[in-house]
């Protein structure tokens, strides 16, 4: 029972505190594009506050050295003080640099707080439920930054961007006070020297730790091919889809986008089912299914359009999102299983900083493939098609000779 109660601080506490940054990021976005009516200073803005992701792995090596309850408490706690300062800032001086400066601030707590929850987990959860807590905090995770829009957008018009920003302090705060509930195991190591260089030497650690153990080496680079293929495709692929090639209205745009955020949330949910069977050699089937689904997807797109399009955009999309969500959740807890206790955090923002780099540039050769979309879709879905597959072959000449009870052992 009191471990059911921990988890529960956990997840509680995440969710609270990820759907009050939700409605702080919609509420300085919206404020943003109203003052200056500029799209290049919105996209700077945003920009600028996705550089912390890069921090993630010195997040790692602190929530290794220090008490991970401590960590979590205190990353809320200068959450709401950040937001209180963005708080003063919308209602007396408007500064986008300002903004923008916080924003940066607000984004390296942010970096710090994966890792630590990631290395938290398996301390506080049975291994055998792994993938179903994983799953069950990332599907929450993700459904809050779903539903902080839709309630965002509604108060936003009521209230106005500032007591937006104060609703998110009031969320901060609730969130640290149930995280100072959890009961985490310490995981004791020994200092030598300056925390500094204590630091430095633990980032060493984790590095090594990453490249002397093939699976979790391989697992990252995985994890990054999802994001820069599936992940990219379609954050940038789906919307071209929809609304230039299929010519959609806005309800039908809508609910298509929806519709793949909530295949995530499920697979994530449901991850301990979906992967129940899944094991390494034969990861590459998951992926080679994907690759057979989008060249079926592309095919029908070009005999159908309408409303038969439509749904198989839909129903196709559906299944790979909630493939890869569950392929993602497996790949974490398998890390968290094989990884020291003392290395989780380092080796776990590791893969959080990787995976994360490469969704920009992955969109980013999307959105050059799909350039001509308007002419021409089957050659760049092809070329989506293609790439997935040779993942589902690099997964197969690298571990089809390894058993799961092998991986234990690396």
């Amino acid at each position: 029972m009191g471990k059911r109660k921990n988890i529960s601080y956990l997840i509680l506490g995440q969710f609270i505190s990820v759907f009050g940054g939700a409605i702080l990021r919609f509420a300085l976005s919206l404020f943003v594009l109203d003052i200056t009516g500029r799209a290049d200073v919105f996209a700077t803005v945003l920009a600028i506050s996705s550089i912390p992701v890069l921090f993630a792995p010195i997040g790692g090596a602190i929530a290794d050295r220090f008490d991970r309850k401590i960590l979590m408490v205190l990353m809320d706690v200068a959450n709401a003080i950040l937001a209180l300062c963005l708080f003063l800032v919308v209602g007396w001086s408007e500064s986008i640099w300002g903004i923008g400066f916080i924003l940066f601030l607000l984004a390296i707590v942010g970096s710090f707080d994966t890792p630590v929850v990631g290395a938290s987990i398996p301390l506080i959860v049975e291994e055998h439920e792994l993938e179903k807590i994983n799953g069950l905090s990332n599907g929450i995770l993700q459904l809050s930054n779903v539903v902080a829009p839709i309630i965002g957008g509604i108060l936003y018009g009521i209230l106005g961007a500032q007591l937006l920003i104060g609703i998110s302090i009031f969320f901060f705060i609730l969130a640290a006070i149930f995280e100072s509930f959890l009961k985490i195991p310490r995981v004791h190591q020994e200092r030598s020297g300056a925390i500094v260089k204590t630091l430095f030497k633990d980032l060493q650690a984790g590095f090594r730790e990453v490249k002397n153990n093939p699976v979790i080496s391989k697992t990252i680079i995985i994890a990054a091919l999802i994001n820069f293929s599936l992940s990219s495709f379609f954050i940038v692929g789906l919307p071209i889809i929809l609304r230039i090639i299929l010519n959609v209205n806005d309800t039908l745009y809508g609910i298509g986008m929806a519709v793949f955020s909530l295949s995530n949330i499920l697979g994530a949910l449901f991850a301990g089912v979906l992967t129940k069977n899944l094991r390494f050699n034969n990861l590459y089937l998951t992926f080679a299914f994907s690759g057979i689904l989008l060249i079926v997807m592309n095919l029908l797109l070009g005999i159908f359009g309408g409303g038969v399009g439509y749904s198989v955009v839909m129903i196709i999309g559906t299944i790979i999102g909630m493939m890869m969500s569950a392929i993602s959740i497996y790949l974490i807890s398998l890390v968290q299983r094989i990884t020291p206790k003392e290395n989780l955090g380092k080796v776990m923002a590791t893969i959080i900083a990787v995976a994360q780099c490469a969704v920009p540039v992955g969109q980013f050769i999307m959105g050059i493939l799909f350039k001509n979309s308007l002419t021409s879709f089957f050659i760049p879905m092809m070329i989506v098609s293609s790439f997935v597959l040779l993942i589902s072959c690099l997964c197969f000449f690298w571990f089809k000779q390894t058993k799961e009870s092998d991986i234990y052992v690396v």
